[in-house]
């Protein structure tokens, strides 16, 4: 699914209006996870897999914690590879 049809099964007219209409919660290396306001609730997705949803929520709050969680998550298994290649 390429970016166009990804903001249009989600409601929006083309990719742009949608990511108008989101708010960043985490910038790491170049990808974006947004939260974006949808008829159903929050819509939380990264741009580099606009085809993957993360999970719809009732809140921004909720969007941003599990958003977040996944970025401390990455970093974490990211560190404990770079321990590793350091002490292995």
């Amino acid at each position: 699914m390429n970016r166009n049809d990804f903001a249009i099964k989600n409601g929006f007219i083309s990719y742009e209006e949608m990511l108008a209409n989101s708010t960043i919660i985490v910038y790491d290396h170049g990808i974006s996870s947004f939260a974006t306001i949808i008829d159903d609730g929050w819509l939380a997705w990264r741009d580099d897999r606009p085809d993957q949803i993360i999970g719809v929520f009732e809140t921004l709050e909720k969007a941003h914690e599990r958003l977040f969680y996944l970025f401390a998550e990455n970093e974490f298994e990211q560190t404990k590879t770079k321990d590793c290649e350091h002490l292995c």
